[in-house]
């Protein structure tokens, strides 16, 4: 067997929402996943090599995320077989974003396969959104640390933010998956004007607070009443998680994501930010 071509890529865990940011405010966490794409001499479908988490259960061929997505980047008639080698740390189904990890691994790895990028990082991220659907979590994947994202009709806006380095982040992971469609089908398709301007005015604050490590408030400024209310039935013990992470200590704390995973932000000397997909 020939190696025709071969790239490695490493793209991060993310949790998004932070509480009131609904679908819009996402971070990046110091928590990894690796892909290596390879060209090798030969005929046949593309081959996935799993390690590590979703092991047993996801797809190996055709079907699988970062296949999808390599393919939506790399030109027909490759002269050769495609070897997908993943490395996977990020738990499926807890709401740490590891569909959006998987599309822009695939995607970047199908990029830079031939040691040239085909595409804009631009367009790659655009291409994840419209493969995976929640910006919240492709946005901090591409490009690290906290973001803010807006997606209308097609046309994806990004905002890095500032998080003060004295920040580290903590997530709790239970057994429990918990698919996010699940996890959207409970939210109400219209709320109160009172819970609107609740979250409203959270979201507004909580990124300054983020940025100035203004820890007084940021209990007050993590709460939500947008979908964490709704979701907590299908997180038994949600409440108790957030509660535990305060009692240790903790800043702030929220679901993360659609769930079953709980984030918390702490205090702590020199904590890095987690890198963007490389």
């Amino acid at each position: 067997m020939k190696t025709l071509a071969a790239v490695t890529v490493s793209v991060p865990a993310t949790t998004s929402n932070l509480g009131p940011g609904f679908d819009c405010l996402g971070l990046a966490l110091d928590l990894r996943n690796e892909l290596t794409l390879e060209l090798i001499d030969g005929k046949g479908p593309a081959v996935v090599e799993i390690e590590g988490e979703g092991a047993k259960t996801l797809p190996r061929g055709e079907t699988n995320y970062i296949v999808k997505a390599a393919r939506r980047i790399l030109p027909r008639g490759l002269p050769g077989r495609l070897i997908f080698r993943a490395k996977n740390r990020i738990p499926l189904a807890r709401g740490l974003g590891s569909s959006a990890a998987a599309v822009v691994a695939g995607l970047w790895a199908g990029a830079h396969l031939f040691g040239t990028l085909r595409r804009s990082e631009d367009e790659l991220e655009d291409l994840a959104v419209s493969m995976e659907g929640h910006p919240d979590n492709v946005a901090p994947c591409v490009h690290g640390g906290l973001t803010a994202s807006v997606h209308h009709d097609g046309d994806l806006r990004v905002q890095g933010l500032e998080i003060h380095p004295s920040f580290s982040g903590v997530v709790c992971v239970p057994e429990l998956e918990l698919p996010t469609a699940k996890a959207r089908r409970v939210l109400p398709k219209r709320v109160t004007l009172a819970d609107a301007v609740f979250n409203l005015q959270r979201a507004v604050l909580l990124p300054r607070a983020l940025a100035t490590a203004r820890t007084t408030y940021l209990r007050q400024l993590m709460q939500d009443r947008l979908h964490q209310p709704y979701r907590a039935p299908l997180v038994p013990g949600l409440y108790d998680a957030i509660e535990a992470a305060y009692r240790a200590g903790a800043a702030g704390a929220a679901l993360s994501g659609s769930g079953t995973a709980v984030f918390a932000l702490v205090e702590g000397r020199g904590a890095a930010p987690a890198a963007p997909a490389r």
